[in-house]
């Protein structure tokens, strides 16, 4: 009777072991947020805390999400932790490394980063392919600028905000030579960093797509867009005043310094 209880407790104790693994390794809270870089076997996370660098391994399990309780799921090679995707992560610490153990995101902000991705890769092909490209980001210089205003949690353009975008982009084709567009999407400073940086990015994208696409501008003619979030911006040129100005895309005009000086 008591090897039978003895090999019970043993039994017992196992089962709690297999049952909770991350425990005996030191689990951390999950951690959520965007993902900015993916080098090699690791990612690095940014979230309320800041940046965080993960390591992902063969047993990371990856999976996209679908539907709005996340209950239907499927999974996914490391090659699709892209930078711009959110994300939580199920971590364990070893030392000063942190592992992950899981990566979970929905399937439709991994479309939305993919889109991202493509049109600053569609961008930089296109650029390095025309010869009368300007090389030198830092020698433009502004020669048009307009805002777009979006609604509290949305992406969606108005039809002032058109307007607006057919303004510059008809601006924009009247100059003579080279010129490039520089598409920089904000949030305000409601919800927290990951969201407000995504949201700012699909801002930034429906300015980039809506001008491709309704006002007639080629794709080579844009650099690569920026999302800032709600962040501060170091030297900031035109800091929102309010929360409503926050919520915006700036399209600016750039021609090189020597094209402007010619005139």
């Amino acid at each position: 009777m008591k090897i039978n209880l003895t090999r019970q407790a043993l039994g017992m104790f196992a089962a709690v072991m297999i049952a909770a693994p991350s425990a005996a390794l030191g689990a951390d809270a999950p951690l959520k947020g965007m993902i900015t870089s993916h080098d090699g076997n690791t990612i690095v996370v940014k979230g309320a805390a800041g940046e965080t660098p993960v390591v992902i391994t063969d047993t990371t399990k990856i999976r996209g999400t679908t539907g709005a309780l996340g209950v239907r799921g499927e999974d996914h090679p490391p090659t699709d932790l892209i930078r711009g995707l959110a994300v939580e992560v199920t971590t364990v610490s070893n030392g000063s490394e942190v592992t992950a153990t899981a990566v979970t995101f929905k399937n439709s902000d991994l479309k939305t980063a993919q889109q991202i991705a493509a049109g600053l890769s569609d961008t930089e092909k296109r650029v390095s392919e025309n010869s009368d490209r300007i090389d030198n980001v830092g020698l433009l210089v502004a020669a048009g600028r307009t805002k777009v205003f979006f609604p509290v949690g949305s992406a969606a353009l108005s039809a002032e905000s058109k307007q607006n975008l057919d303004d510059i982009a008809t601006q924009a084709k009247a100059i003579k030579g080279a010129y490039r567009l520089a598409v920089v999407g904000r949030a305000d400073p409601s919800g927290n960093a990951a969201a407000n940086e995504k949201l700012s990015a699909q801002r930034a994208l429906a300015v980039r797509q809506y001008l491709i696409r309704s006002a007639g501008i080629s794709p080579e003619n844009f650099i690569p867009a920026t999302a800032l979030g709600s962040a501060p911006v170091a030297q900031d040129p035109d800091p929102p005043a309010n929360a409503a100005e926050g919520r915006r895309v700036t399209v600016t005009i750039g021609v090189s310094k020597s094209a402007r000086a010619s005139k």
